[in-house]
């Protein structure tokens, strides 16, 4: 793990190819591709630094926005597409983590893919020093100013586990834990949701999930030691006499007949909107799997590898030209480029 220390410049250009995930419009009615208003999240190291514009009812936004950052010890940059949503929290689109070892030269032109759907065109800068040897404690500063005196502003952070993206969910129904099957407790922000398969955790067990999730893409270049799961479900439209709950999403399967599938093997009951998002894994205990790993000493894969590329995803596509990064020493007059907050993390 190698540790950056410098200034850091960073254009972020366009996105392509970004899609709406199943979590957000699992009760939608309407079919067909669905417009978004995607904007940026940046961070380092988990800590946010700086926030693109919002772009309207698109799924190819354009932004060309610069921002200039000072980082210290840093290890990774996060970039977050989200959608604007008009009544809060913001839904998760995609996102992608950079680790500063990634990145070989001092100027980068990039295109980075996103999970689980898109591509991003960044510009990225750096100048300073990179080195190995990790602080011996990491304490975030924040600048002072009046930008930053928001501090019960919203931010959702994504907690990454074996391709799912969880996030706190304020749950608005009772639901069970489709890990340990155990009711969730709480008044707000209940338990972990993940954005792409929907399935339902205590945060307490967020961090067991054993299982990939089904809508991460397929990468071959996982390292280190993986458990793989291939037991299909055999699904079938079922009739439930009393209330039952999905052990996938954890919510109740509404209706009077035809609720709801269930697998003939292992007998667990799923939504009929949920049923392409279950993992295969039948015949197997989540919880009682998840601690026979823990004991023999696997971890579950928080950070997956970027697949980077220098090159456009839609080469003969034209129209989408992107300007170089400006020069930083001539914008002494004009329009200044807008800085991010400062991102310090000292060593005591």
């Amino acid at each position: 793990m190698k540790f950056f220390n410098g200034s850091m410049t960073l254009k972020i250009c366009e996105a392509h190819d970004l899609k709406p995930t199943d979590c957000s419009t699992r009760h939608q009615i309407a079919k067909g591709a669905l417009l978004i208003d995607p904007y940026i999240s940046v961070d380092v190291d988990d800590n946010e630094v700086a926030r693109t514009t919002t772009k309207t009812k698109t799924l190819t936004p354009v932004w060309n926005e610069n921002f200039v950052t000072e980082v210290h010890n840093g290890r990774t940059i996060g970039l977050t597409v989200f959608h604007d949503a008009a009544i809060p929290p913001d839904d998760f689109v995609a996102n992608c983590s950079i680790p500063f070892e990634e990145i070989k030269e001092k100027t980068n032109d990039l295109w980075v893919d996103l999970e689980p759907n898109g591509q991003i065109h960044i510009v990225l800068e750096l100048q300073g020093s990179t080195s190995e040897e990790p602080p011996k404690e990491r304490v975030f500063k924040e600048k002072e100013g009046l930008l930053n005196r928001r501090r019960g502003a919203m931010r959702r952070r994504v907690h990454q586990v074996n391709g799912h993206k969880f996030m706190a969910t304020l749950l608005r129904q009772p639901t069970f834990c489709s890990l340990c099957r155990d009711f969730i407790w709480g008044l707000w922000n209940q338990g972990y949701q993940c954005q792409v398969c929907t399935c339902v955790v205590h945060k307490r067990c967020h961090k067991s999930i054993v299982t990939k999730c089904p809508g991460s893409k397929e990468d071959g270049s996982e390292e280190g030691p993986r458990v793989k799961i291939n037991v299909p479900h055999r699904f079938s439209v079922h009739n439930y006499k009393r209330p039952t709950f999905c052990d996938h999403c954890g919510s109740l399967l509404y209706g009077i007949v035809k609720q709801g599938e269930q697998c003939g093997d292992c007998k667990i009951n799923v939504h009929k909107r949920c049923k392409k998002n279950v993992a295969n894994s039948c015949g197997i205990n989540p919880k009682e799997f998840a601690k026979v790993i823990r004991d023999i000493g696997l971890t579950p894969d928080t950070r997956k590898k970027p697949s980077i590329s220098t090159d456009s995803p839609n080469k003969d596509k034209q129209g989408r030209l992107t300007s170089p990064l400006p020069d930083l020493e001539k914008k002494k007059n004009g329009n200044k480029i807008p800085y991010m907050r400062s991102h310090t993390v000292a060593s005591m």
